[in-house]
């Protein structure tokens, strides 16, 4: 049954989630097309820049794990919700819950798995270019940017499955200002305390979908 429910969800997905891929490899291909550019005119001075004056060569991207998350869930939740098509999967031999959190969780591996091939793709062919001393705490820095796509996408499903319209209001307004501190432009190397608070924050917001979650059933059932 799980497996059905998981086949829908594909569907609903699957061009949306073409379109985040598509858009986050283009930006990973900028980047290093602008890093080889920096070191075949003068190598020197790109390193000086990154190393000494925190010059983040990898903005392009910034929004990609926010676009993506935006795109898998509002193409995964807004159907269930306006078209009153979670209803027939609530109805599902399965605890309602559990029909949930395997919506919540196929969405959370998908944006999972297209960020992950973007990050794959940077470090793989950044190592071209860059050493190990700066990629990896780029890497770091973009990794918030991840976590804050995370976030997004878990407080979509909230916004999504809370059945009251002024308090989805207000999911919206706590959403928007966690989600820009996640956003913002960190230096190269300065958010290895910054990422265990993140990632706690992300962490969280996954299991507040359970409370909408479980207010949408008492509206719903």
């Amino acid at each position: 049954m799980i497996l059905h429910l998981i086949y829908k969800e594909w569907l609903k997905t699957r061009w949306f989630a073409l379109i985040a891929l598509v858009a986050g490899v283009a930006a990973v291909v900028g980047i290093l097309a602008g890093v080889a550019s920096g070191v075949r005119a003068d190598a020197p001075f790109f390193f000086y820049q990154v190393i000494v004056g925190k010059v983040r060569f990898f903005d392009l991207f910034r929004f990609v794990p926010l676009l993506a998350a935006v795109l898998i869930g509002c193409s995964q939740f807004l159907p269930e919700v306006t078209d009153k098509r979670i209803k027939l999967s609530l109805h599902l031999p399965m605890s309602p819950t559990v029909v949930i959190y395997s919506m919540v969780l196929y969405g959370f591996v998908l944006l999972t798995l297209l960020v992950g091939i973007c990050l794959a793709l940077f470090v793989g062919l950044g190592f071209v270019w860059l050493p190990g001393e700066i990629l990896v705490p780029a890497l770091k820095t973009m990794l918030v940017w991840v976590l804050g796509g995370m976030t997004a996408y878990f407080w979509i499903a909230m916004m999504a499955f809370e059945p009251v319209g002024r308090y989805r209001f207000g999911y919206f307004i706590v959403a928007g200002l966690l989600v820009s501190v996640f956003m913002r432009r960190y230096p190269i190397g300065g958010v290895d305390v910054l990422l265990e608070i993140f990632a706690g924050l992300t962490l969280v917001s996954s299991f507040s979908v359970l409370f909408t979650a479980y207010r949408f059933n008492k509206g719903i059932l």
